[in-house]
């Protein structure tokens, strides 16, 4: 029976980042996934800059950037394309993590491309075969898996178990956790063309709320666009894959020689969350974990964090021989954020259906107003892993910390984010000491020390704002920082606060 310490299920997006990380922290992990070939029509659209930048982590950054456009803006209009209610405009625009705030890819393009870099790299990956159960004995999982090719079951063990097989995952059904419906469910047809003519239809998603049916425009990589209609109740969900509807539904933005189509189906948009995250040493990550609907664009950045979130955790935990201590913070860091995330999702769809009711914007409730574009932004992390347990605004904790950037001539020449190292990091702009037991942990955890260069700072407004402080920073493998040196907190002090809560100080 061949063991390994990870194994994951389903290598869709989030499965397939998590494999490539736990690869990179040297852990032997196994791959399982039904298709024999991905997907070859697009479903997600949307990276974000903190997507960017977790993809960086995975070495998978130049897949997107190559296969990607810059999205210019998102706004609401009414039946007839006049902006109402919030927009927001992102031309020019970087943020702290270094790249544009959101982008559209073609997703069967990078899907292939971090396919081929999987298939090259140490992670074992079985094609083909579809999970069937799992047994916990001794501390450890075993997992039968059918191998549909030859038509046989195979068992593999394993220490930790991850799945990312879906919004009908088979491995939270195994496990027994429980959704929780979060009350946003409605049949959308979405269509996806290939445009045949000069691209005219602007960069900017809009979310059209016209009273007869709401729809979405989406300005997808070049040469895709994607729209999105509403299906009422009492219409008939099939007739609305007739490519004479679609031409119709279409007909506003292009006559039918403009485009072809590659692809139409109908999906219900619903909102929905697991219970938990975590069961034994068995996680879920990715539409296993939690499914919103797509007017945030952020249903697959969320299993992006949630894998990046947890990759690292179970390599330090493994590497130290730490119990599950540290694993724990997953689910308590996980869950309320992609709660948020589903929950907003779902507030732009009933804030197009207020728009789209309403005689006047100003009767549309502000509670909904706020959902909408510019009028927020996702939360930091609130409790975790952090100094004493908990988020904290003066030490920054729970918060990202910006990519050092280089310039010339004001423009982004390269991405630093590699100086940061792949394990913890201390980063100030002077030098600091630790006592020698700290120092000896510090060296166990393979934390690195980093005095930052001027010109990065200097250039970089984001940075500057953090450094400008005088603080040092301890920051964790996936970029949040866990807390700060201030007038009450020393660095030894915060190194102290770290060992108990990853269990490692009596390993010193």
């Amino acid at each position: 029976m061949n063991h390994f310490d990870v194994i994951i299920v389903g290598l869709g997006p989030s499965g397939s980042i998590a494999a490539l990380l736990l690869e990179t922290y040297g852990i032997k992990v196994l791959a399982i996934e039904k298709e024999k070939e991905i997907y070859n029509l697009p479903r997600a659209v949307t990276i974000s800059d903190q997507g960017f930048r977790m993809s960086q982590l995975a070495g998978i950054d130049h897949i997107y950037e190559e296969n990607s456009t810059v999205l210019g803006g998102a706004r609401f209009t009414d039946k007839d394309l006049n902006t109402i209610g919030n927009a927001i405009e992102l031309d020019g625009l970087i943020s702290p993590n270094g790249w544009p705030p959101s982008s559209l890819f073609h997703q069967p393009y990078t899907d292939q491309a971090i396919r081929e870099k999987l298939n090259n790299s140490k992670v074992e990956v079985l094609l083909e075969h579809e999970f069937k159960n799992l047994n916990h004995i001794d501390n450890q999982n075993v997992i039968k898996v059918f191998n549909l090719k030859e038509q046989k079951e195979v068992e593999f063990t394993c220490r930790y178990l991850i799945g990312s097989d879906g919004g009908s995952s088979l491995v939270r059904k195994e496990l027994n956790i429980q959704q929780i419906d979060l009350e946003y469910n409605r049949d959308w047809v979405v269509v996806d063309v290939e445009l045949m003519n000069e691209n005219t239809l602007g960069n900017q998603v809009i979310q059209v709320c016209d009273r007869e049916r709401l729809s979405t425009f989406v300005p997808s990589h070049l040469p895709f666009r994607r729209w999105e209609f509403i299906i009422h109740e009492h219409e008939d969900k099939n007739t609305f894959l007739d490519e004479t509807k679609i031409q119709e539904l279409i007909s506003k933005w292009l006559k039918p020689e403009e485009y072809r189509i590659i692809r139409k189906a109908v999906y219900q948009f619903h909102s929905v969350i697991a219970k938990n995250f975590q069961k034994d040493n068995c996680f879920l990550v990715g539409d296993a974990a939690h499914q919103a609907p797509p007017f945030m664009g952020e249903g697959m950045m969320s299993g992006y964090r949630d894998a990046v979130n947890l990759a690292w955790k179970i390599a330090v935990t493994i590497k130290n021989e730490l119990n599950n201590k540290l694993l724990k913070s997953y689910e308590e860091e996980r869950i309320a954020h992609s709660k948020f995330v589903v929950e907003n999702s779902a507030g732009i769809g009933e804030l197009m259906e207020a728009y789209a009711q309403a005689s006047d914007t100003e009767e549309v409730p502000k509670e909904l107003v706020a959902k909408g574009y510019g009028s927020f932004v996702l939360p930091n992390l609130s409790n975790g892993l952090f100094f004493g347990g908990k988020a904290n605004e003066k030490m920054h904790s729970g918060e990202i910390f910006p990519q050092p950037l280089q310039y010339h001539n004001s423009k982004i020449v390269k991405r630093m984010d590699h100086i940061l190292g792949s394990k913890f990091c201390l980063v100030s702009e002077s030098k600091f000491s630790v006592s020698e037991e700290n120092k000896r942990f510090l060296e166990l955890l393979g934390c690195k020390s980093l005095i930052l260069k001027k010109e990065y700072i200097d250039e970089n407004s984001w940075l500057n704002f953090f450094m400008e402080q005088g603080k040092t920073y301890l920051i964790r493998p996936d970029r949040y920082i866990f807390g700060s040196t201030t007038s009450h907190v020393t660095l030894n002090e915060l190194i102290d606060d770290l060992k108990i809560r990853i269990n490692l100080e009596n390993t010193i």
